[in-house]
């Protein structure tokens, strides 16, 4: 009489199923997966800041409705870190010289609205010819906009590119907007390449800083020796001026 065995059938079901474990290799193959914390998760890299761009507007008052229009048309390079600054700006109390000078050495670009009011005005003149000297020392892009038909090229301005492009006046386009609007652009382009320049050229200060941090740990590493009062240096055996005994003469 055969006996049936009712565990065989579980028995045979067991090790018919994969073990639930990982082998050693699959362990090490297998990367591990932790729990992603939002708290500790990578933050996004920052956007690097541009460099503020100060631009100084000269213009003659005549001209105070070009310059104005002017600004209109610089109002999306304002919200891009560029600062423009005019007289108009000037608070009241303020010493017209002093204030004109420290915004002439901070500017970055020059922009003179070009008219014969402008070249017949003697303070407008001392502005130009002060932006066109820090240009020849390579502190400052200028840029030159012909309002009006003159005699530009009479002041120095026949070696650079003026605006509106083709070196037309803002009287000969069809609207002051698209005069304006041209040469917005042109503007956009100098703030750009000044842009570049400052990141191409950065400053030797930080070189002069780790020079003298330099020398400040040479001398660390070597300490002069203090001396102790009251001793005398010793005298070497022969030197002149130092008292020898000789042998013979003891006793």
């Amino acid at each position: 009489m055969a006996v049936k065995f009712r565990g065989a059938g579980m028995l045979a079901k067991t090790l018919a199923r994969p073990a639930k474990g990982k082998s050693p290799a699959d362990k090490a193959a297998a990367p591990r997966v932790r729990n992603a914390d939002p708290s500790k998760s990578p933050r996004p890299a920052t956007k690097a800041k541009k460099a503020k761009i100060r631009i100084f507007v000269s213009y003659c008052h005549v001209n105070a409705v070009q310059q104005a229009k002017l600004q209109v048309h610089l109002a999306q390079l304002k919200r891009d870190e560029v600062e423009t600054w005019f007289d108009g700006d000037m608070a009241a109390g303020d010493k017209l010289g002093t204030e004109i000078s420290r915004k002439l050495r901070e500017a970055d670009i020059f922009v003179a609205l070009m008219s014969p009011e402008y070249i017949h005005s003697h303070w407008c003149q001392l502005e130009y010819n002060r932006a066109m000297r820090r240009r020849a020392n390579g502190a400052m892009r200028v840029v030159v906009v012909i309002v009006r038909p003159c005699g530009w090229k009479d002041t120095g301005a026949s070696e650079l590119k003026v605006l509106p492009r083709d070196g037309r006046t803002v009287s000969d386009w069809r609207t002051m907007d698209h005069a304006f609007a041209d040469v917005t652009e042109g503007i956009k382009g100098a703030v750009r390449a000044v842009r570049a320049s400052k990141v191409a050229t950065p400053g030797a200060k930080p070189a002069r800083a780790s020079r003298s941090a330099a020398a400040a740990k040479a001398k660390q590493r070597a300490p002069r020796a203090k001396a102790t009062p009251g001793a005398r240096p010793k005298a070497k055996p022969g030197a002149k001026g130092g008292r020898t005994v000789r042998k013979d003469a003891v006793g």
